[in-house]
């Protein structure tokens, strides 16, 4: 019995020490593979050439990752290779940067732990990088996945192919691992899924990951819009509350290449000032971080976070 008990305790141990020392295992296999396909393109003897190429190549050589990318993201061959050929330079020259891969992600680890160190219950096995069409630098389906393609931002980045909106959103490679956690972040929420997805919901959502991707890497993959969120904050709040129970997101999320006269993805901004306020006002930071990630009423969220009061007593 005593034998059997040992025994026993010795398994609980293994599996628990296995448990706590699991790293997220960084898979970026598909960048290469990509850039095979990529240079076969040069022998492609017509557009449709190329879309096989692409397709046989990439695609179906591709992970896991690349297939659940496909989704909204590469969506096909065809639009694959019609983003490339739009943007021949640009490709050619994020490859030199691709390398870079190996040396960025050993970052990874340290910020796993300390993500690990701020919410106990994170437990993510893997995160897929792969090459995409210039229109995501991340998501997450049944795994978080990175657009790599987004991260070949440089002052000698050949522009002449870019749109505005891109070159607002590229970012250098070295970056790349502030945009992982933001998405690791992303699969550890657990809102309401019965709930209605709405502005105020979405916009928390996205400023969570933000938040809480900033405590763990010191850095924001949206930076670029708390300049003017920062500049416009009240008239944005006022603007923001008036339409936060719609389910219309168009005019605060995902519109970078359509929004006007301002930065796109704006709601990101505002949800994580909410996410702030709430951090800020709490005693217990580990707890804040909880609740953050598991929100169940985000009008009770907003109100317990006291942004508005705040915010009116800011602009005294």
């Amino acid at each position: 019995m005593r034998r059997t008990i040992t025994a026993l305790a010795c398994c609980l141990l293994l599996s628990y020490t296995c448990t706590a020392q699991r790293k997220l295992e960084a898979i970026y296999s598909d960048v290469a593979l990509f850039w095979h396909a990529f240079d076969q393109l040069q022998h492609a003897q017509s557009k449709e050439d190329s879309i096989r190429i692409l397709d046989q190549e990439y695609i179906y050589k591709g992970s896991a990752g690349v297939q659940q990318f496909l989704q909204g993201r590469i969506s096909s061959g065809k639009y694959l290779q019609k983003t490339i050929s739009q943007h021949p330079n640009y490709y050619t020259y994020l490859r030199s940067h691709t390398t870079k891969l190996n040396k960025i992600l050993p970052r990874l680890d340290k910020h796993y732990k300390r993500l690990k160190k701020l919410y106990p219950d994170t437990d993510i096995p893997k995160v897929y990088f792969v090459i995409g069409a210039l229109n995501s630098a991340g998501t997450i389906q049944q795994d978080p996945i990175v657009g790599v393609d987004m991260f070949g931002y440089y002052p000698e980045t050949p522009k002449q192919e870019l749109s505005p909106w891109l070159k607002s959103v590229l970012r250098p490679i070295e970056e790349i691992d502030v945009v992982v956690m933001h998405e690791l972040v992303h699969m550890l929420q657990k809102g309401n899924e019965d709930t209605e997805n709405t502005l105020l919901k979405k916009s928390i959502g996205e400023g969570a990951a933000d938040f809480v991707g900033e405590l763990v890497t010191n850095s924001n993959i949206n930076k670029h819009i708390h300049d003017y969120g920062n500049a416009h904050e009240r008239e944005l709040w006022h603007e923001f509350k008036r339409q936060m129970h719609d389910t219309d997101i168009s005019n605060w999320l995902y519109n970078g290449l359509t929004s006007k006269n301002r930065p796109g993805d704006l709601g990101y901004y505002v949800g994580y000032k909410i996410c702030e306020a709430y951090y800020q006002s709490s005693k217990n930071k580990k707890q804040a971080i909880k609740e953050i990630l598991n929100i169940s009423d985000y009008d009770v969220f907003l109100a317990r976070s006291g942004y508005e009061l705040k915010l009116g007593q800011a602009s005294r």
